[in-house]
């Protein structure tokens, strides 16, 4: 969250409180009743004042940033469970262990950690990907493209129409595709895996740093490095969708 977006959230939060809004009403309705302006040129006063200086405070500042926290958590959380029901039970089980780590170290980091949230859904998205990834290396096994190139082959060498002839080597260059497919497939695979087994790894090995006393800064250190290893999800994900 940058500074502006921070200041609005913190400005906005200030006057659509619950008790802001009720004396900021409650000195226009007395207005009304007493037929005087002065209830509400006091309200009004008073309303520029606590929004001048309200959002600045340091407590109410924490008190909005805890909440924000709060329902980012909740937020990543449905979206967790939500994608947890599409995976596997070897996707599931390693998610879990991944959501173990997160969370004690979260807990434990406090605000240092607060970006490793976002790893949770990366990591499922991730898994969600290498499932996907599998049906579809399973699927060209069963329908080898080589195969399909060696048969379109034969029977473009044996056609002697024109117009089949054109077919069929139209087939032949759809098959090789599909062979060029089938080999970027097993690359973005293996990209997948090692990827899932780094995260693993780096956040069992900053558990343990954590454990040991890690400092602040070295904290954040190796939060940002973990969080690289899941920034290439999406363009995966586009990819296979292509």
């Amino acid at each position: 969250m940058t500074d502006t977006d921070a200041s609005s959230l913190y400005l906005s939060t200030a006057f659509y409180s619950q008790y802001n809004l009720i004396l900021l009403g409650g000195s226009a309705l007395f207005s009304l009743a007493s037929a005087s302006p002065w209830p509400a040129i006091v309200g009004v006063a008073a309303e520029l004042g606590w929004l001048s200086f309200g959002p600045r405070l340091a407590t109410f500042r924490r008190r909005v940033d805890e909440r924000a926290a709060g329902e980012r958590r909740a937020q990543l959380d449905d979206e967790v469970m939500s994608g947890m029901r599409g995976l596997n039970a070897e996707h599931t089980a390693r998610l879990l262990a991944v959501s173990q780590h997160v969370s004690w170290i979260t807990m434990t980091g406090g605000d240092a950690s607060l970006e490793l949230e976002t790893l949770r859904p990366a990591f499922m998205r991730l898994c969600l990907l290498r499932e996907r990834l599998l049906q579809r290396a399973e699927d060209m096994r069963l329908l080898p493209p080589q195969q399909e190139v060696a048969d379109l082959s034969r029977a473009y060498a044996a056609e002697k129409d024109l117009g089949l002839r054109f077919t069929l080597h139209q087939g032949i260059k759809a098959a090789q595709k599909k062979v060029e497919q089938q080999y970027r497939l097993g690359e973005v695979l293996r990209q997948v895996d090692v990827k899932l087994g780094l995260v693993e790894q780096s956040l069992s090995h900053l558990r343990n740093q954590q454990q040991q006393g890690l400092a602040g800064a070295d904290l954040v250190r190796e939060i940002q490095s973990v969080m690289t290893h899941v920034l290439l999800v999406p363009a995966l994900e586009a990819e296979l969708d292509a």
